[in-house]
């Protein structure tokens, strides 16, 4: 039993290892691809052959000559083979993001969102129709739905805990695929938005590093190995809700001095109203930074310095080569990573502090649902879906 279960993962992560190769370098030739994964000859041929049955991998009908000799047919994975859907599910706002399985962005939809669970779920079906219909497709070719949730998310796809949206105790993964009847994949959505980086972004080649947001709240995600790092429930990487001030600032999990009510947009946007300066977003923050408001500025200068002092603590432990910065954290990160940096380097050890960068995400505010988009090809990937793949 022990051997057929290891042999049937075995070539899960082949097909998943060749399918991510083609999908990162499309046009391989099967030779570039054994080149790619390390695989044997006879390995790719088998997956390759087996994705062509799924109708998941298509031969050009145009060989391509890569050296003198016989010409290599180049693979490539269709825009037929279907698409995937990645939310973000937001206190204020539900953004939903459709691509291909490659993961060429088809579209994007956002929509306000409601702390009410039935009505946040029922705009969430309405945003997703309605990106399916412009996009020109049906849902007879949707693989997969994936949704970045800001909670606490046990490893059965329950959402245990979500301070700003006021939910708990919600089995959201099975309400969500009662609504859509299709596979779905639900995590927190910090920890989404990180595995988009590994699959869409700029940690490719990075195995340690740690991803933060700043949206409803602050989050974080902790990648260790190349994996995820989750801790025994899965509640791993709540970087939020380290204490940087033991009697400060009442925070929405009922405790006090987290950081995130001081670095999270909600915060920042409640502490420029008390001063008496009225920004409508994050972006609006950003914009005055820059148009040189030194009153934002420094308060800007300060949450850097917070969520550096919080940081050091996971540089030292962890010992991190790159912390990415995503969602709102990224719109004003060019006035927070000085401060960061500094706080960094004043806090963790020298030479922990030394080999660890900072970096701003490329993937913008569609980080979470892009995360959604990874949860979803990975789900799909996986057995025993893949094996009853829509032909």
């Amino acid at each position: 039993m022990s051997a057929r279960v290891n042999s049937a993962l075995i070539r899960q992560i082949n097909l998943a290892r060749v399918f991510h190769a083609l999908r990162e370098h499309p046009e391989s030739s099967q030779r570039d691809l054994g080149k790619l994964t390390g695989l044997d000859k006879a390995t790719v041929s088998t997956v390759v052959a087996q994705l062509q049955d799924l109708r998941l991998v298509e031969r050009s009908e145009q060989s391509k000559a890569r050296r003198v000799g016989r010409p290599e047919t180049a693979l490539s994975i269709p825009r037929s083979a279907g698409v995937l859907v990645g939310v973000r599910l937001e206190p204020a706002t539900i953004r939903v993001v459709t691509t291909t399985l490659a993961g060429e962005v088809l579209g994007h939809c956002q929509l306000p969102g409601s702390l009410d669970m039935k009505a946040a779920l029922v705009t969430l079906r309405e945003a997703v129709d309605r990106e399916i219909a412009e996009i020109g497709e049906t849902w007879s070719s949707v693989r997969a739905l994936g949704a970045g949730i800001p909670g606490l998310m046990d490893r059965d796809g329950n959402l245990v805990l979500a301070p700003n949206l006021g939910w708990r105790d919600v089995p959201i993964r099975a309400m969500l695929e009662e609504i859509f009847h299709c596979p779905v994949e639900v995590d927190n959505d910090t920890k989404a938005a990180a595995i988009a980086e590994r699959l869409f972004g700029l940690c490719r080649k990075t195995d340690d590093y740690v991803y933060l947001t700043g949206d409803s709240g602050v989050g974080g995600a902790l990648v260790l190995g190349g994996r995820v790092y989750r801790g025994s429930g899965g509640f791993a990487g709540e970087i939020g809700h380290t204490k940087v001030s033991p009697e400060g600032r009442p925070c929405g999990c009922g405790r006090r001095g987290c950081l995130e009510t001081y670095v999270s947009e909600a915060a920042i946007l409640r502490t420029l109203a008390e001063r008496g300066i009225d920004a409508a977003d994050i972006r609006a923050v950003a914009d005055l930074a820059a148009a040189g408001r030194e009153e934002v500025r420094a308060l800007l200068e300060e949450a850097g310095h917070l969520l550096g002092f919080a940081l050091s603590n996971i540089v030292n432990i962890l010992n991190p080569g790159l912390i990415v910065l995503g969602g709102n954290l990224a719109v004003v990160g060019a006035h927070i990573v000085p401060s960061l940096e500094r706080a960094i380097s004043e806090h963790a050890l020298g030479p922990a502090a030394a080999g660890v960068s900072v970096r701003i995400s490329p993937l913008g505010e569609d980080a979470v649902p892009m995360g959604g988009i990874a949860l979803a090809l990975d789900g799909f990937l996986a057995p025993p879906r893949i094996s009853i793949a829509r032909g």
